[in-house]
């Protein structure tokens, strides 16, 4: 009303409303702590001591980014560093999973995270880890988190749902009364159920989304993503370090000339290295309307559908009165390219960097303990057997995460069954890191390439086990201990060497140092493993979901190996 002077006035500016779809030329924007009072043409508003005035210059103003799905306790960096890359480049909000740090340390680990949200210059919001409660195991068999957790997590401000849910616990025979307790809960409390419908199809889909289901990030194909949203799922497309979905889905669903208001583009996860190399929500927007995304719609599924998905489109998302002042200058609608980013009223970044600091995580002593193995001896990667041949079963290799079963006929040497390192077999070992008693299991795997050395990680999917891969017992073991020693980190041995490291020692998924040295040390690992043959695109991930079940295979847990599809323990003798 012009009553009082307002703290921020952007001038000469186009602005792109997403409610609408519009572009709104010439306009006046006026900022007043954190919210938006005006947005229209210009007109006389009186200036105070302390105004800051911006010409926009005739750039575009877009809401500021959100990020719908991302693991941030999995990016392998602290919360600050991730904060000062990802801000910087427009993504003024993140919505992130937290299963990593409720593996590490139950709901004590979950809120030691959360709490480091506090006076961030980007809005994080996370979901509850149900991943944890469905999958997770102390070393006693009893989840690291339990149902009243969950539900009191739930009921915390910063949390707006259920992180993903898999179909098939959910859809089981006898499924868990815990997770039906939980959904309900979320339901009541307002908030969404996240859901990981990976390979659902027909009946499995619908009985999925009929348990109360709000979301699917899984859909890989523009089929998938059409069947999802008929079924109205606000349906996640992916663009990051772990699935990249945008090449194989967005020609064909433009085609399909459909109504995308309740599609999403999200990273699922973003690695300091192609944070540095790519940026974030920027890139993925930016590639969609490459790939020939309508640049509105592109920019709606990472505002508005977001926020409204989340419930949280009263606030965010849009930019208008009284919406919280969240947004970004851009040079055109076809050029995500931010120039300006303001969060919270505040101009926190500028032509990508960032002018505002990130605030300094602080987290308590014990996340600094959550590697409680004793040390692991070579002997505990043999796998005994009697006759001169033995059968074996064996994870193999088809894609980074995809693998199928195989049988492998082994030689015998002393006892014990030797991979054949010329037939592209290694050893593999799952270890529980919460127990000091050692207790894990060995397998094989092939078609990974390593030649010489192991390669070991503290944190792995679903689990949250110690993984461990290599051609090499005493290396295998030397890496172990390594991680032991560096209460977690992700470390390659080779002929009882550290040949590269990244240590991660909060939580024993998050480093401590800066950004741009993850992404160094995480460049460093996979160049050593690849000259000692590995042949993976993606060698860490590969790493990392030996042990994820969501998708039907052969997996290994600590506990064994694991058929997901049959969801039966088998031996690794055949």
């Amino acid at each position: 009303m012009g009553k009082e002077p307002a703290d921020l006035i952007i001038n000469n500016c186009d602005v792109l409303n997403v409610y609408t779809g519009e572009i709104l030329e010439n306009q006046q924007l006026l900022i007043a702590g954190d919210r938006i009072a005006y947005v229209g043409t210009k007109l006389d508003f009186p200036e105070g001591q302390n105004t800051k005035i911006i010409d926009a210059d005739g750039q575009l103003i877009i809401p500021g980014m959100i990020d719908g799905h991302i693991h941030m306790d999995a990016s392998l960096m602290n919360i600050e560093e991730f904060v000062g890359l990802s801000l910087a480049r427009g993504t003024t909000t993140t919505i992130t999973e937290c299963y990593f740090t409720s593996n590490a340390m139950g709901i004590q680990g979950v809120n030691a995270f959360i709490d480091q949200f506090k006076n961030q210059p980007q809005r994080i919001f996370a979901t509850a880890p149900i991943i944890s409660f469905l999958c997770s195991d102390n070393g006693n068999g009893i989840s690291v988190i339990n149902e009243s957790e969950m539900i009191s997590l739930l009921q915390r401000p910063g949390i707006v749902g259920t992180g993903e849910i898999y179909w098939s616990n959910l859809l089981d025979t006898g499924s868990n009364e815990g997770l039906i307790n939980i959904i309900e809960a979320a339901i009541s409390l307002g908030k969404t159920v996240e859901g990981h419908g990976a390979g659902a199809k027909s009946q499995r889909l619908a009985a999925f989304v009929a348990h109360g289901i709000d979301s699917c990030h899984e859909p890989i194909t523009a089929e998938e993503v059409r069947d999802r949203l008929r079924l109205g799922l606000f349906t996640m497309i992916r663009e990051g370090s772990i699935r990249r979905e945008l090449d194989a889905v967005i020609g064909p669903l433009t085609e399909m000339d459909l109504a995308l208001r309740r599609a999403i583009l999200v990273s699922d996860a973003v690695w300091p290295v192609d944070l540095l190399r790519y940026g974030h929500m920027d890139y993925i927007v930016q590639k969609a309307i490459n790939l020939g995304l309508n640049p509105v719609t592109a920019i709606q599924m990472a505002t508005i559908n977001v926020a409204e998905h989340f419930h949280l489109g009263g606030h965010l998302g849009g930019i208008a009165p009284g919406k919280c002042a969240d947004m970004v200058i851009i040079p055109n609608l076809k050029t995500i390219e931010p120039k300006l980013v303001i969060c919270r009223g505040k101009v926190v970044a500028q032509d990508g960097r960032m002018l505002e600091k990130p605030a300094k995580t602080h987290f308590p002593a014990d996340t600094y303990q959550c590697i409680n193995i004793n040390p692991v001896q070579p002997g505990f990667f043999r796998v005994p057997a009697t006759s001169p041949i033995t059968k074996v079963r064996a994870i193999e290799l088809i894609t980074n995460i995809v693998n199928r079963e195989t049988t492998l006929d082994l030689p015998v040497i002393d006892g014990e069954i030797a991979p054949a390192g010329g037939d592209d077999v290694l050893k593999v070992a799952v270890i529980n890191r919460y127990i000091r008693n050692i207790k894990g299991c060995t397998g094989f795997i092939k078609g990974y390439g390593l030649k010489r050395g192991a390669l070991a990680s503290s944190y792995s999917y679903d689990e949250g086990s110690l993984v461990v891969m290599g051609a090499s017992d005493s290396d295998m073991a030397a890496a172990v201990n390594r991680i032991r020693e560096l209460q977690g980190g992700i470390v390659y041995c080779c002929e009882g060497q550290v040949i590269e490291e990244l240590p991660l020692p909060i939580l024993g998924c998050i480093s401590d140092i800066p950004g741009p040295e993850v992404a160094a040390k995480n460049t460093s690992l996979e160049r050593a493993v690849r000259e000692a043959g590995c042949k993976i695109d993606n060698p860490l991930l590969t790493l990392f979901t030996v042990t994820f079940t969501a998708i039907p295979s052969l997996r290994l847990l600590s506990r064994g190996y694991y058929q997901s599809r049959e969801k039966r323990m088998v031996n690794v003798l055949a």
